[in-house]
């Protein structure tokens, strides 16, 4: 296997072999991956999962800020 000369670059194992490093490198890859799957099934970053689980709530909320805005025009 050839590993471009950029992520080489960017490896850095201090003195151990480049294959100890890129090993390092890759189980981390994948630990980061189980433990992101594990929190969400659907594989949606979580930025987007708490959106959409809240996209209803939001909605409400912003209807309700906007009629309490209107109302205190109409009254001043």
């Amino acid at each position: 296997m050839t590993i471009p000369d950029d992520i080489v670059g960017q490896l850095d194992g201090g003195d151990a072999p480049l294959q100890a490093t890129v090993e390092d490198a890759l189980r981390s890859l994948l630990e980061i991956r189980r433990r992101a799957a594990e929190h969400d099934a659907e594989g949606l970053p979580f930025w987007l999962r708490r959106e959409a689980g809240q996209k209803g709530e939001i909605d409400e909320s912003l209807r309700d800020r906007v009629t309490q805005r209107r109302a205190a025009e109409n009254e001043s």
